[in-house]
């Protein structure tokens, strides 16, 4: 008996594979917009030091729902317009434990500026990183869907007005 190609047998699975290989991994990953902000904050932190190796699933490659700290919705829980998952959460507590004490004194509040493009976020906890300077109130105020947010063990000045958030 002689050997069929199963591929051949039934061209409707080739063309089934061919439409998960081309379509399902963009609805996998997380929009491009999410994952610049992502890496241009991960490049802010390399500037002042390069030794922070707590980031280096972060890279260009690959989606950043795959990363480690970020947590994306599930692809059911993605709207029916969306094409992608969307970031719900960053876990950076205690980044920078690996690292000498002299650099988290120069972990500016500024550094944060482009996680407050992630909109989609409903929990930011940057604990535990001695980051210093102004409290971003404005920023924090972009993230309309944040439930939990976790500033503490940081060395932030000001305060995070309510009204901020609405």
């Amino acid at each position: 008996m002689e050997a069929t190609n199963p591929t051949m047998a039934n061209p409707s699975l080739l063309l089934e594979s061919i439409f998960i290989l081309f379509f399902l991994p963009p609805c996998l990953s997380c929009p491009e917009y999410q994952k610049q902000a992502l890496l241009q904050f991960k490049s802010s932190i390399l500037a002042i030091n390069s030794s922070l190796h707590t980031l280096d699933s972060w890279n260009s490659s690959s989606s950043c729902c795959q990363w480690d700290n970020v947590t994306c919705t599930s692809p059911s829980n993605s709207t029916s317009t969306s094409t992608s998952r969307v970031v719900i959460a960053l876990h950076l507590s205690n980044l920078f434990a690996q690292l000498y004490p002299e650099f988290s004194e120069r972990m500016p509040s500024i550094l944060l500026a482009p996680l407050f493009f992630i909109r989609s976020l409903m929990v930011l906890d940057i604990s535990d990183n001695s980051i210093y300077g102004q409290i971003p109130a404005l920023g924090f105020g972009n993230l309309s869907n944040l439930v939990h947010l976790d500033i503490s063990q940081n060395k932030f000045n000001g305060s995070i007005l309510l009204n901020s958030f609405s």
